[in-house]
C-alpha cells in the first residue's frame, strides 16, 4: 500500500519518487503496476549541492549580495559579496543542517562579514523553499553583532533571495553518461532544451528513444531531490516505469507510473508514497528535447 502525497512544495513527488514524506499525506491508494518497471534501492550518501544566487537583506551591508554555497549532507557553507558606502562587503557562513523531519531543509548558520574597516558577526536560522526542480527561496533570520560607534550593538539579521542549485556526484552510472552523436547526454538536453544542437539530416521521431529520455530526466530529478533533502530523509527505494507514450507531431508525451518510499532520520519512520506523473517532450530532428513534468 502506498499514500499519495499532497504538498505542493514536495519536489520529489515531482522527481517519481517520495523523498518529502513528512507533509499531510491524503487517502490510501493502490498504484497500477508499471510496464518495464524499475526498481533501486539508494543508500549511499546523498550528492553534494552547488548554488548560486542573489538575495537582499539587513543590516544594509548586505541589502543586495550574491552569494554562492555548497552542501553535503549535514554541513554546508556560503561566501557572499556586495558593495556598500564603506567599500566591497565579503562574507563568510558555515552551515549545519539538522534531521528535522519536515518537507523543507533546515540549517542553523554562524558567520562574519568584513566590509570596509568594519567586522560584523552573526548567527541565524534558514531554510531552502523549493520552486522547481533547481530553483529555490532562501530565507534566514536571526541577530547580527555589529560595530557601532567605538562599541558593537545587535540588530536584526535578516535576508531573502533566490538560489540556483546543482547537485554534484562523483560516481556517475557510466550507461548514464555515455554521449551520442552530437555530444550531449539526454539530461543536458533536457536540461537545455531550447539550446539542444541543430540537426544537419532531420529524421522522424524516434519513439524508441523516449525510454532513455524518461530514464535520464528520472535521474535528473533523483539526483537534485537527493542533494537538497540528504540532511532530512535517507534509504530511497523507489521503481517507475511507462505505462504509456504518444507521439503527436513533433511532441511526445509520456504517462509515468512511480512508487517509492524513504526514511525519516530523526524519527527512522518510513514514508510511502505512489502515483502517476506525465511529461512532456520536443523532437528536434535528431534528439527530444524538454521534459515539462506534471502529476
Amino acid at each position: 500500500m502506498y499514500r499519495k502525497l499532497s504538498n505542493p512544495l514536495s519536489v520529489l513527488t515531482l522527481a517519481f519518487v517520495a523523498l518529502s514524506m513528512a507533509a499531510a499525506q491524503g487517502p490510501v491508494d493502490e498504484a497500477e503496476e508499471p510496464a518495464a518497471e524499475q526498481t533501486v534501492n539508494l543508500s549511499s550518501a546523498p550528492p553534494a549541492l552547488f548554488s548560486v544566487g542573489i538575495s537582499g537583506g539587513f543590516p544594509s551591508y548586505q541589502t543586495v549580495a550574491l552569494g554562492v554555497s555548497l552542501q553535503s549532507s549535514f554541513v554546508g557553507i556560503q561566501a557572499k559579496a556586495g558593495w556598500t558606502a564603506a567599500g566591497p562587503f565579503v562574507g563568510l557562513q558555515l552551515r549545519g543542517y539538522p534531521p528535522v523531519p519536515i518537507p523543507v531543509p533546515l540549517f542553523v548558520g554562524v558567520g562574519m562579514g568584513v566590509y570596509g574597516p568594519n567586522v560584523s558577526y552573526h548567527a541565524a536560522l534558514g531554510t531552502h523553499v523549493p520552486l522547481s526542480r533547481a530553483l529555490r527561496l532562501d530565507i534566514e533570520g536571526g541577530v547580527a553583532l555589529v560595530p557601532l560607534l567605538d562599541g558593537r550593538a545587535l540588530a536584526p539579521h535578516l535576508a531573502v533571495g533566490v538560489s540556483y542549485a546543482i547537485p554534484l556526484e562523483v560516481d556517475q552510472v557510466a550507461s548514464r553518461t555515455e554521449r551520442n552523436e552530437v555530444g550531449l547526454t539526454i539530461a543536458e538536453r533536457s536540461r537545455n532544451g531550447v539550446n539542444a544542437p541543430t540537426c544537419s539530416e532531420p529524421v522522424a521521431p524516434d519513439e524508441a528513444a523516449l525510454g532513455d529520455v524518461v530514464d535520464e530526466l528520472v535521474d535528473d530529478w533523483i539526483r537534485s531531490a537527493r542533494a537538497t533533502y540528504g540532511s532530512v530523509y535517507s534509504d530511497l527505494k523507489y521503481s517507475y516505469g511507462v505505462s504509456s507514450s504518444k507521439i503527436s507531431g513533433t511532441g511526445a508525451t509520456v504517462s509515468i507510473s512511480y512508487r517509492g518510499s524513504v526514511k525519516e532520520i530523526a524519527t527512522g519512520k518510513r514514508h510511502s508514497a505512489s502515483g502517476t506523473a506525465t511529461a512532456e517532450f520536443r523532437w528536434t530532428g535528431c534528439v527530444w528535447v524538454g521534459g515539462a513534468v506534471s502529476y
